[in-house]
């Protein structure tokens, strides 16, 4: 007994030392030194030098903010204080921004594609659901919200002004000139799709 205890410690040493031990030649960068900023976010003591500033106009005061990209997400032009958490029963953005409640508060209405199922649908074969397989994309039409985009930060953000020490390369390019304000998601979603 007390000899497989002393083999089983000494496997187990030599199964700890191995990987510890300059994992295979390659140098160990300490997580806590990736980054941009040397400092522990984490901590209430650190002293970001600038915080992010997000805008204060009030929703239907704000410029609307072009798109980052073709079919990017609109950002969220005005303040969000007050809005978030978004809950599936409690989501303050669908008091403007439906369709019916977009007209008359002069807010961007919701895009159709969000009054639509894009996943397919399983299909029973043999006991066991499986994705048809079909290389077409079946869109179901809704007549309400899909519940899958209730979470509306979770696409559209506010737009913060801060100043980052990385230059930016990235050119947008556009195929329509819409594109900066207005998607066409919905007619370019099939594009590639037999």
């Amino acid at each position: 007994m007390k000899k497989n205890i002393l083999i089983l410690t000494t496997i187990s040493l030599f199964v700890l030392g191995s990987c510890t031990n300059n994992r295979g030649g390659k140098e160990y960068i300490d997580e806590n030194k990736l980054g941009l900023i040397d400092a522990d976010v984490k901590s209430e003591d650190t002293n970001l030098s600038e915080k992010p500033k997000y805008s204060e106009s009030k929703p239907g005061s704000a410029e609307l903010i072009d798109r980052a990209y073709e079919n990017a997400p609109p950002m969220i032009p005005h303040t969000v204080n007050g809005f978030l958490p978004i809950k599936l029963d409690n989501n303050i953005c669908l008091t403007c921004h439906l369709p019916d409640k977009a007209e008359e508060s002069g807010a961007v209405p919701i895009s159709s594609t969000h009054f639509a199922n894009w996943r397919p649908q399983p299909v029973l074969e043999d006991g066991v659901y499986k994705t048809p397989a079909s290389d077409s994309l079946t869109v179901q039409n809704m007549d309400r919200l899909n519940n899958q985009y209730f979470n509306c930060n979770q696409c559209h953000v506010p737009q913060a002004t801060v100043s980052v020490d990385i230059e930016n390369l990235f050119t947008p390019e556009f195929r329509q000139e819409f594109g900066l304000e207005k998607s066409n998601l919905e007619d370019q979603v099939k594009e590639g799709i037999n």
